[in-house]
């Protein structure tokens, strides 16, 4: 009898259970938005270190190559040319298993992470940078693909004016950068951003905004979508080798990427931000590398 009162003494009744269990879930619920806001600061880290890695490889490159900067585009080739000597380009398009390449709209089979980290070590970046995991937010979680639907591995963008064409004989030749020296104030302007894009993997990655050079209008709009990875921020790598994050001032820039994410547009246009939303197209017109006077 004495031992079954004393066993009965430790039990817990169902109303102490019910108790212990509602304080841990108020715990839970006070440690949960803690939990992801270090996750968010961790994943930004990250990302802040990946661009420098890249940023400092990509200026690496060009001391290296008599201040000839590498291409925005995937495997470009330095006109005229084809082979391998000839390679320009950042990064390569998707490689299967054969190293076959894979188109930009593939759907079937789907394009892997394998297939894109292929590709990375085809460019001429990787061998200044030599990690293929470099290339990817890890809060870039959610990005996939509008053709195969899986996710979009390659974070990374660089702007299309700096040689993003290659071919004399293009009509935006002209209208570039292709050597560093021609670069006004690098550590102001940028060679990377987070990308948004999601029509395409490494294939023709690189990043565009309505500049004058292409609309022959001097009011800047956004055109390529930039992702905003990092709750209001993202992050940028400059064209002197550091990298930066920029708190974004407007809520029309973060709504324009949710929405052609959420739409999983084919073709993105040119949109101008309202008057009383400009500080964040007028901060990235000011860090466009390439400098155009319309008039």
């Amino acid at each position: 009898m004495k031992n079954e009162h004393r066993r009965s003494q430790k039990a817990f009744t169902l109303i102490e259970l019910l108790i212990v269990i509602a304080i841990i879930a108020v715990l839970l619920s006070i440690l949960a938005p803690a939990l992801q806001i270090a996750k968010r600061k961790a994943a930004s880290a990250v990302c802040l270190t990946n661009l420098r890695s890249l940023a400092s490889g990509w200026h690496m490159y060009q001391e290296e190559n008599k201040n000839r900067i590498m291409s925005s585009n995937d495997d470009a080739l330095e006109f005229p040319g084809t082979s391998r000597e000839n390679y320009v380009g950042w990064i390569g398009a998707p490689r299967d298993k054969n190293g076959d390449w894979m188109s930009s709209q593939q759907s079937n089979p789907p394009v892997l992470d394998e297939d894109e980290i292929r590709g990375i070590e085809m460019g001429v970046l990787y061998p200044y940078v030599n990690v293929a995991n470099t290339y990817h937010c890890p809060a870039d979680n959610v990005r996939r693909s509008i053709h195969d639907k899986t996710l979009v591995f390659v974070t990374y963008s660089i702007p299309t004016c700096l040689y993003g064409e290659t071919n004399p004989a293009a009509a935006d030749y002209n209208i570039q950068i292709r050597k560093h020296d021609a670069i006004s104030f690098p550590e102001t302007r940028y060679a990377f951003v987070e990308s948004a894009e999601t029509r395409n993997y490494n294939m023709n990655h690189h990043f565009i905004i309505g500049a004058p050079e292409y609309t022959g209008n001097p009011e800047w709009g956004w055109w390529g979508p930039m992702a905003v990875n990092h709750g209001d921020s993202s992050t940028l790598g400059f064209c002197d080798g550091h990298a930066e994050r920029r708190v974004w001032q407007d809520p029309y820039t973060k709504e324009r990427v949710d929405k052609l994410i959420d739409q999983g547009v084919t073709s993105y246009g040119i949109d101008y931000p309202p008057v009383n939303q400009k500080s964040d197209i007028n901060y990235m017109a000011q860090g466009w590398p390439y400098r155009y006077r319309l008039f």
